[in-house]
């Protein structure tokens, strides 16, 4: 990743990220530090943005 991406987003060098797939578009997450509780809470979080993200896509293929 870029320097000036890890820098603008907190990113430290050699910090695990996650990268989603969502076809057309890809999303760099930073994975959290902590273990256990927080990290369910951030993957909760971030099925929800899976969620929407899927529902967008799915009402602009019905508009065509």
């Amino acid at each position: 990743m870029p320097a000036e991406l890890r820098k603008k987003y907190g990113i430290e060098a050699g910090e695990n990220v996650e990268i989603l797939d969502f076809g057309g578009e890809i999303v760099i997450v930073p994975v959290p530090k902590t273990k256990g509780r927080g990290f369910l809470k951030f993957r909760g979080g971030l099925e929800k943005v899976i969620a929407a993200y899927k529902k967008m896509e799915k009402e602009k293929e019905l508009k065509k």
